[in-house]
């Protein structure tokens, strides 16, 4: 469909992340359940305790942030998304963003890619 408007897939760009690594970022999330603020266990926590800083409210753990979730999201990428990768791997389009660096770096590598850089 691509190709018929003109638009042909030139790059794929893969976020390379350690199935550990996504593991630990997602289970750390934890939300408000009365504003839905967003804290990390490790990496942004309420200053609060199990409490919003903004409102007070209790946070939680979403049922797709728990660990059993996630290893069946990453079973299910593996095997029906990774191949992808493989398949255009081969064609010379992929290309692995390191998505372990922080969020801006992350993303100037991805600008830097996009403007052919």
């Amino acid at each position: 469909m691509l190709e018929e408007l003109n638009m042909p897939i030139d790059k794929v760009l893969a976020l390379d992340v350690p199935d550990e690594v996504l593991l630990e970022r997602l289970t750390g999330r934890r939300t408000c359940k009365s504003c839905g603020q967003m804290y990390h266990i490790k990496f942004d926590p309420s200053k609060k305790g199990n409490y919003c800083d903004k409102c007070g409210g209790e946070l939680f753990q979403r049922d797709d942030d728990k660990e059993e979730t996630i290893k069946n999201r990453l079973a299910v990428y593996h095997a029906q998304t990774a191949p992808l990768l493989d398949f255009y791997g081969k064609k010379g389009m992929v290309v692995k963003i390191d998505g372990t660096k922080a969020p801006n770096e992350i993303f100037e590598s991805l600008i830097k890619v996009l403007e052919g850089k």
